[in-house]
């Protein structure tokens, strides 16, 4: 089919912003469908909460190099679903009989090949969906050999771009001569080539054939592929160059490790898992696309590194132990709660930090569920300002070598935690009878990101790093349907906020007026609470050494202000208020406007509403 007709009958691939391994919170990771698209139709742009891809509607052509180019899965193509074209290439070698060659190509090329005796010919609606899963696939469907075969006068550059699947699934099965490249252009040498891969074949052992249920399902390819290997493969994909791998081996120094979970929270993919509950770090290299991100987020420097490739290729597809250590059990319930050697880490940063007070003692040894949701009361608000002395960060010695300069003595204000305006009353205790929520209004956002601006400066925010930001999307294709899309981001202040309940210390609690404050003196910046908030509004705030996350300006609301975004907002989009009260600004929106929270699925109770919140933005 020409390609104006596919690109008119067909929309661009749909992206899975939960799939992607591009990265989040600074961290950044794979960007294979930016350099594979043969179009430069793909844009990946990184916000702190992840990377959103967007795809040209009118430069894509519909390839699907993308979608195979994506070891992650999440680019989806319209035409040509994996589970169809798996069933294509079962259903064509039944017919051919087992043992015989698959040939891949267009519905050109498979017409011109059909009926030939020990061949099955699969029409491709493009041969740029090929990718090494597919390949493995035909081998143990019960084929002989594949041959790739794209079109001669092809103009998207698919020798090249059919290179990296083609060596990979050699290597996958430890046999060069099992897949061949044959270039179609209907002459006598596509006869000689395909003669040549059959006799090439002939004195090979064939694989036995396999299905399994996986292969049937909307799987993502690292799946369908586990299904596919066993102990009779052999793949060696540690000798192929990096630019050809997309499998990565990680490896852990033990000694060094204190098993905090950063590693596993951030791998986008499971390929590395942490069970807390027996106290072990796992790795299964099929399902690790080597995005880095990783050791990116590792934060015990030289615990964890990354090589391309994959060194223990003999159990490819196995789930192994990296780390075990033994489980300290809940105080509160007896449950297995965490690895013994991360409550040790834990207990001595604190003990380093604040002299191990007995709440904070208390709540380390503690699982989520029997965690006080607000320690010690109002008197925490006081604690939250931080430490009289800038202990709280020198726990890593960070504060120890910037208090002996004198940037670094200008800096104590910014990491004591202290608020830059507006600091509250040395009285100020949250009001138990509010509880603070905000609508945002996205008709009337303008883009001008003022309140990002206001809130780094108010909270003193270091550069690259946000605790509020806007997201710029585009909806709709076409000179007259697309329309720019401006979404604040900033912490929903959940009624039952996960990251709570995954804090180790208790350094993340609930005020009595609803709001979801950090007390930094205690943080261990091990990141678990920003790889269980669903909307990634925690962050890792480098000048502290902790993390950090929006608290509505508590210091503000505690001296009788509006938080600063609200404030500097020139169209007024941001309505805040006290949900309790009936008369609020935020309470009257609510009342008359119809209002949605981002991923109301979950069940988590975001006291952050939108109006007018378009439903592919809603993650």
């Amino acid at each position: 089919m020409p390609d104006d007709v596919l690109n008119s009958l067909s929309p661009p691939p749909a992206f899975d912003a939960t799939r992607c391994a591009g990265g989040s919170d600074g961290l950044v990771g794979c960007r294979a469908c930016v350099e594979t698209c043969p179009f430069e139709a793909i844009r990946a742009r990184q916000y702190p909460g992840g990377t959103t891809i967007t795809i040209d509607a009118w430069a894509c052509r519909r390839c699907g190099a993308c979608t195979a180019a994506c070891p992650a899965s999440a680019l989806e193509r319209a035409f040509d679903p994996e589970p169809e074209l798996r069933a294509a290439v079962e259903a064509a070698v039944a017919d051919a009989g087992e043992g015989a060659l698959v040939a891949l190509g267009c519905a050109a090329t498979a017409a011109r090949l059909a009926g030939r005796d020990g061949l099955a010919a699969v029409a491709l609606r493009s041969i740029l969906t090929v990718d090494e899963t597919l390949l493995v696939h035909a081998l143990r469907a019960g084929a002989s050999g594949v041959a790739v075969m794209p079109c001669a006068s092809c103009d998207h550059g698919a020798a090249a771009l059919l290179s990296r699947p083609v060596e990979l699934a050699r290597s996958l099965l430890a046999d060069e001569a099992a897949v061949a490249v044959i270039a179609d252009d209907a002459s006598t040498a596509v006869d000689e080539a395909l003669t040549a891969l059959a006799e090439a074949r002939g004195g090979h052992r064939h694989l036995e054939p396999v299905t399994r249920p996986v292969l049937r399902e909307r799987a993502t390819r690292r799946e369908a592929l586990a299904a596919l290997l066993d102990d009779d493969l052999a793949p060696q994909t540690a000798t192929l160059p990096p630019e050809l791998v997309t499998f990565g081996e990680v490896t852990v120094d033990a000694e060094a490790c204190s098993m905090c979970g950063a590693c596993a929270r951030t791998c986008p993919t499971n390929a590395l898992g942490l069970d807390a509950a027996e106290g072990r770090l796992t790795f299964r290299g099929v399902d690790c696309v080597a995005c880095g991100l990783c050791a990116q987020a590792c934060p015990e420097d030289g615990a964890l590194s990354l090589t391309v490739g994959a060194e223990h290729a003999e159990d490819l597809g196995e789930r192994r132990t990296l780390v075990g250590d033994a489980v300290v059990r809940c105080a509160g319930c007896g449950d297995p709660y965490l690895p013994a050697r991360l409550l040790a880490h834990a207990q001595r940063l604190v003990t380093e930090a604040t002299g191990a007070l007995p709440a904070t003692s208390r709540q380390l040894e503690l699982c989520p569920s029997c965690k006080e949701i607000d320690p010690g009361g109002a008197a925490r608000t006081a604690v939250n300002e931080g430490p009289a002395e800038p202990a709280g960060v020198g726990r890593r010695g960070f504060l120890k070598a910037l208090g002996a300069t004198t940037a670094g003595a200008a800096l104590l204000p910014l990491l004591s935690g202290r608020p830059a305006a507006a600091s509250a009353p040395e009285d100020a205790t949250p009001d138990p009878a509010k509880r603070w929520g905000m609508v945002i209004d996205l008709e009337r956002c303008i883009g001008c990101h003022a309140c990002t601006n206001i809130c780094k400066a108010e909270n003193q925010v270091p550069l690259g790093a946000y605790r509020d930001w806007v997201e710029e999307h585009e909806l709709g294709s076409g000179t007259h349907e697309a329309r720019p899309y401006f979404l604040p981001k900033l912490c929903n202040q959940c009624d039952d906020p996960w990251c709570l309940r995954a804090c180790p210390t208790g350094a993340i609690y609930r005020r009595a007026d609803g709001i979801i404050d950090l007390d930094s003196s205690i943080c261990l910046a091990c990141q678990a609470c920003m790889h269980a908030c669903p909307y990634a509004q925690t962050f890792y705030n480098p000048a502290r050494n902790t993390a950090d996350k929006c608290n509505f300006c508590s210091h503000r609301i505690d001296a009788g202000l509006r938080p600063a975004c609200v404030d500097i907002c020139p169209s007024q989009c941001r309505i805040f208020g006290d949900l309790n009260d009936p008369d609020s600004p935020a309470s009257k929106v609510l009342a008359g406007r119809e209002t949605t929270g981002l991923r109301q699925q979950l069940g988590l109770g975001p006291n952050v509403r939108y109006v007018g919140l378009p439903g592919e933005l809603d993650r």
